[in-house]
């Protein structure tokens, strides 16, 4: 057997990201929720506003952009997922400051943060994601960016392989929202069959802190805010 490669468990970065994800699975009960919608408007949404954002900002308009700002909104909603555990508290935020999971390879696994998105237009959301997204790759994050989140996407999609997982809790959070890839399939569209881009959306929630009725809704609220973007967007850019 020819060993090409050795990896250290107990050596930065694998032993955090170990410690943190074995924290997560020993304290808290994961139960994912799978939804698959379709998400022609967010594909309509996108081609309408890159170029813009480009031309005013310089920014990269990606999906995972679009859906860090509706899922501010669908949290704004239900709020008890914007919460963190601390000992035996539940502690629900009024911010809401969105992690996003990145693979770097001189850092390993981050989600960096973006901090009170409900309140920021897409375009400026674009330009913070384009820099802690450049930065965590560069290795040059810094502790401030990693702190204070309140819930956490990761979107696998952008590989273009992966259609559905299981996402793991970020703790101190309760929730985590993991993003599939956008791929068309045949559906019925009022009695008739057509070819929409589907994408399938897996909600990850801490069993103890919330109830599997209350994540229904919130894909429910999610699947309301991808079929009407525009209504979570306020000012676009």
């Amino acid at each position: 057997m020819n060993v090409i490669k050795v990896i250290y468990l107990n050596k930065w970065p694998r032993a955090t990201i170990r410690e943190r994800l074995s924290k997560s699975y020993s304290e808290k009960v994961h139960v994912t929720l799978h939804a698959e919608f379709d998400v022609e408007r967010i594909k309509e949404l996108k081609d309408k506003l890159t170029s813009l954002i480009q031309e005013k900002y310089g920014a990269r308009l990606t999906y995972t952009a679009i859906f860090v700002k509706l899922v501010a909104h669908v949290l704004r909603k239900h709020i008890d997922f914007n919460a963190v555990v601390e000992e035996d508290e539940v502690k629900v935020i009024d911010d809401i400051n969105i992690n996003v999971a990145v693979q770097s390879e001189k850092l390993g696994l981050v989600t960096p943060v973006i901090r009170n998105v409900d309140k920021k237009t897409l375009g400026t959301i674009a330009v913070e994601l384009n820099d802690v997204v450049d930065r965590a790759r560069e290795g040059k994050l810094t502790i401030r960016d990693m702190k204070d989140g309140t819930f956490t996407i990761t979107n696998f999609g952008m590989l273009g392989s992966v259609d559905a997982f299981t996402p793991i809790i970020n703790p101190p959070q309760v929730a985590i929202l993991g993003i599939g890839r956008i791929i068309d399939k045949p559906m019925v569209i009022d009695g008739q069959i057509a070819i929409r881009p589907t994408c399938t959306f897996s909600l990850t929630f801490d069993h103890v802190v919330i109830d599997g009725y209350q994540a229904a809704e919130f894909l429910a609220t999610l699947k309301n805010m991808i079929d009407n973007p525009m209504d979570a967007m306020g000012e676009l850019i």
